[in-house]
């Protein structure tokens, strides 16, 4: 794209101004090589991610749904994972998924389960608040408590690998002479 002070909003103001109420066959070569040149360039800057509204940023009438299994597909977390992060089987999230009915606690805990972090902007964008989950479910410890539980038993698992690889390595050591 030549002009890079464009924006993307003016950048697809004036591919839709030159398509306007043309045929697919009508519209030159050019035009659709800078509509794809723009479609390539905004998901290499910001990847494959859940589409909003291109000119205001918003997800609003979005289905919940796409952003959580979004943040699982981008962190590799299963759906018994998150299951277990929300408390509830395979089949209730599974449930969930199909009725999109996720609460804010919900996807608080998806996002922390899946190493994402939930920000809120001011409405004049001058500002923004982050979710800290701890202090999100502090009127709720039970909540706290489980996931903070299974983090806890994460780490310990991780430790313990990490323990169980430093052992293989010094009897490698030892068994072929290195230092």
């Amino acid at each position: 794209m030549s002009n890079k002070s464009s924006s993307g909003k003016e950048i697809v103001e004036s591919i839709l101004e030159d398509i306007g109420n043309k045929k697919i066959s009508d519209i030159s070569e050019g035009t659709i090589s800078k509509g794809k040149q723009f479609v390539d360039r905004f998901l290499e800057v910001y990847g494959d991610i859940p589409m909003v509204d291109i000119v205001s940023g918003t997800w609003e009438n979005r289905k919940k749904t796409n952003l959580i299994k979004w943040m699982m597909l981008k962190s590799d977390v299963s759906v018994d994972r998150l299951a277990e992060f929300l408390g509830c089987s395979k089949q209730y999230l599974n449930n969930k998924f199909n009725r999109d009915s996720f609460s804010i606690d919900d996807l608080v805990i998806a996002a922390y389960a899946c190493n994402f972090t939930i920000t809120l902007l001011e409405n004049a964008g001058n500002s923004k608040c982050r979710i800290n989950p701890e202090d999100f479910f502090k009127a709720e410890p039970k909540v706290w408590n489980r996931i903070s539980s299974i983090m806890n038993s994460d780490r310990e698992c991780k430790r313990a690998e990490y323990e169980q690889k430093k052992a293989e390595l010094e009897r490698m050591k030892e068994e072929f002479g290195f230092d």
